[in-house]
């Protein structure tokens, strides 16, 4: 068991427990902060468009730092950003908040997959990327449903606590565990042309469509569940915990997918988060009633596995192709799942407010039929690292 490896974990479940620990709690938010359901989900469009924005440009800026003080410092940012929003009552100064937070937050995937891809041999990555990107699922296996456990117990903010002590707890895991002294491969000479070359552009498009299709309905699964089963309060976090599920056996299912040839991989993942998205709006429109709860469990857990499944494919593809720019090719794909999960959201307030709730998965499965297209468009070879 590679520990240290194992280490780089915690940081994106700290990131993915900030980024989403209050979905449980959007109808109780709206109340407090005397807003709209739709605009409290907005809270996770401001913080992915900043993390969107400030990742590719961060990783190009400060491409010389050691890789592990980076992510420590990013850790503690997200530390402040938990603590400051569980200390204001104010919508718009939490929108301020994040939207600053996530200009920072953005570089935790890249730098921990840079770091991760230095441990292993080049035959490992696939593994060592799913290892990684096991931390946030995590996030929705363990934060998400305690967040919304400790915010229905104690208020919305004490989900914002918790989210400061699980990135208390990652910056001293990684502090302790992760190597240090590690550099990304020198950026000198290397453009953003070389991160988008070949292939690179059309899989990062498929990681924000499928991002965009799974967010369009997780960025309301809190009003999604007291709707379909009359489930409120702490009980939403038990109904979450099948996302957690479902996201961590996609990882290593994702590994899996990675040896495949990258269309037949990805378009089977993105086939099933289309059926899940289609399933969960027929779901709330047929008024199941006890059983629309075995049906979301289905839906949240097959949809979740799929789109983590993604991941490691698109994740190792992009390291081959990118060779020497594959930091900024890493932050490039780390903004579009970002961007993915911001037009997720907004995608699925548009949607609440002018068709309903029941409508939001229909809206992710037009996003994931765009991307079967942009699957069908990849050329199957894929160039060598450093060709």
């Amino acid at each position: 068991m590679n520990l240290r490896l194992l280490s780089l974990a915690f940081a994106p479940f700290a990131f993915g427990t900030s980024a989403f620990v209050f979905v449980g709690l959007i109808d109780p938010m709206a109340i407090d902060l005397q807003v709209g359901v739709p605009m409290v989900g907005q809270l996770q469009t401001v913080f992915a468009v900043a993390c969107g924005l400030g990742g590719p440009i961060l990783a190009r800026l400060l491409g010389g730092f050691d890789r592990k003080r980076l992510l420590m410092m990013v850790l503690a940012g997200l530390v402040f950003l938990n603590i400051a929003t569980a200390l204001v009552s104010d919508f718009q100064a939490i929108a301020a908040i994040r939207f600053a937070g996530g200009l920072f937050a953005a570089l935790t995937l890249p730098l921990a997959s840079t770091i991760a891809a230095t441990l292993v041999p080049e035959a490992k990555r696939p593994e060592a990327f799913a290892t990684v990107l096991a931390g946030y699922t995590l996030a929705f296996l363990i934060g998400l449903p305690a967040g919304s456990v400790l915010g229905d117990a104690f208020g919305w903010q004490a989900a914002f606590w918790f989210g400061a002590a699980i990135c208390t707890l990652a910056l001293i895991i990684i502090a302790l565990v992760t190597p240090g002294n590690i550099q990304a491969p020198s950026l000198s000479g290397v453009s953003f042309k070389a991160a988008l070359r070949g292939d690179n552009v059309r899989l990062m498009m498929i990681t924000m469509l499928g991002f965009l299709a799974t967010f369009s309905t997780i960025a309301y699964i809190g009003p999604v569940i007291t709707e379909t089963t009359g489930i409120t309060g702490a009980g939403i976090g038990g109904v979450q915990l099948a996302t957690g599920v479902g996201s961590l056996l996609g990882l290593p299912a994702g590994a899996m997918f990675a040896r495949l040839p990258v269309r037949r991989a990805l378009a089977g993942l993105l086939s099933m988060t289309l059926a899940m998205q289609v399933l969960f709006s027929l779901g709330m429109m047929l008024e199941l009633g006890a059983a629309a709860l075995p049906l979301l469990v289905l839906v949240m857990s097959l949809g979740s596995a799929a789109l983590f499944a993604c991941s490691p494919v698109i994740q190792t593809r992009l390291a081959r192709s990118a060779g020497p720019a594959a930091t900024l090719a890493f932050a490039l794909n780390g903004s579009m799942i970002f961007f993915g999960q911001g037009l997720g959201a907004s995608a699925g307030g548009l949607t609440i407010a002018h068709a309903g709730l029941a409508w939001v998965g229909i809206a992710g499965a037009c996003a994931a039929a765009i991307g079967l297209l942009v699957i069908w468009s990849l050329r199957t070879p894929v160039p060598a690292a450093g060709s």
